[in-house]
């Protein structure tokens, strides 16, 4: 069953992919895009990579169900590589590209429109060889009780 969060991250995951520098970005973090968030990358991925986590929904009932769901956007980069700040700033950019687009409603999916939110350094555990930055969207959306599929559009 596919319900409007698969969507959601299906589509900002598609979104997120086109950043590749064939298609005019600045980097090819497109190429490897992780939904869910991902700990480090290690010696075989790219230095840097993109990663979309969903954060804790906020849902109000009033018949139907309203949800906001916000998505971490981060741009990631392993620490050792060079100029690896400035590549994530340049990547951080790429992303706001990518993904605010006129159509702010993912192809129908959003009722109502996605919006920016702050913008943030991912903290880092000790030890860790992998930085970032990340950039909050929320996600507006309907559904109903029991029936997490409720109006989900036809695939265009």
């Amino acid at each position: 069953m596919i319900t409007r969060r698969v969507l959601i991250l299906e589509r900002l995951g598609a979104l997120a992919a086109t950043i590749t520098k064939a298609n005019g970005y600045d980097s090819d973090a497109g190429l490897k895009v992780f939904i869910g968030g991902t700990g480090e990358l290690g010696p075989a991925d790219p230095d840097y990579a993109i990663a979309l986590v969903p954060g804790d929904e906020l849902a109000e009932e009033q018949g139907r169900i309203s949800n906001t769901l916000p998505v971490a956007v981060q741009a990631i980069g392993k620490s050792d590589a060079l100029d690896a700040w400035i590549n994530l700033e340049l990547l951080l950019g790429d992303l706001k590209k990518a993904i605010e687009l006129e159509d702010r409603t993912l192809g129908s999916v959003l009722k109502g429109v996605m919006k920016r939110g702050i913008t943030r350094s991912i903290e880092r555990p000790p030890g860790a060889t992998t930085i970032g930055l990340e950039i909050f969207y929320t996600c507006p959306y309907v559904d109903e009780w029991g029936n997490p599929s409720y109006g989900v559009p036809e695939a265009p």
